[in-house]
């Protein structure tokens, strides 16, 4: 399924790179709010803080037609997700009231392929966002100074789709635009005997256009 699904993304930015319009280009920024969700069989469920990182990347625009387009992404993004553990001693098992913070951040190279249906007025142009991505890991950092066995295991891959909506505000020779995106994952982040992790996120972004 991941070699399909690479496949995939891969003919969709071959194909936009013969393309003989390009529409736009440029950079995109902002910030990555993400969860996991830690779903035990026979205990508890663990559901960990949200968490925020960095989310950067470009971007190509392709065929420059009427109400649709066609956007390419490269970004760099910081996942995770970040606990307030309460410290434990054996003279005070409940805890002592004082709390370390298990902050997990997981780095991912994003490439997206996302259809655009977007509506050109004279000064702005709200669009609509939609399409697959694969996520690959290239860092993972652990504020405890180690590591588990599940973190060890995560999934260095990690495919879906977003889906989002933005608007692109107009200028003499560039744009200006915002858009907020769900980033959705089809695989599990961990998948074991008794336990699966979950991930899915948002993103907050701004940028330019040329």
């Amino acid at each position: 399924m991941k070699i399909i699904y690479l496949f995939l993304i891969t003919i969709c930015w071959s194909a936009t790179s013969e393309a003989q319009l390009i529409r736009s280009f440029g950079l995109k920024a902002g910030a990555t709010n993400s969860s996991q969700e830690w779903d035990y069989t026979y205990l508890t469920d663990f559901t960990p803080e949200t968490r925020w990182g960095i989310n950067v990347g470009v971007f190509s625009e392709f065929l420059n037609i009427p109400y649709f387009s066609f956007v390419t992404e490269l970004n760099y993004v910081q996942k995770g997700m970040k606990k307030d553990l309460p410290v434990t001693t054996v003279t005070n098992p409940d805890g002592t009231g004082e709390y370390i913070t298990w902050d997990t951040r997981v780095d991912y190279l994003n490439f997206s392929a996302l259809g655009k249906l977007r509506l050109d007025f004279s000064l702005f142009t709200p669009y609509l966002l939609i399409g697959p991505k694969i996520d690959f890991e290239i860092n993972q950092e652990n504020s405890l100074g180690f590591s588990n066995i599940v973190e060890e295991n995560f999934n260095d891959v990690m495919y879906g789709f977003k889906i989002g909506v933005g608007s692109e505000f107009k200028f003499d020779s560039f744009n200006l635009l915002a858009e907020i995106l769900y980033d959705y994952n089809f695989n599990d982040l961990y998948k074991g005997e008794y336990l699966t992790v979950t991930s899915d996120s948002f993103d907050f972004r701004i940028g330019i256009s040329l």
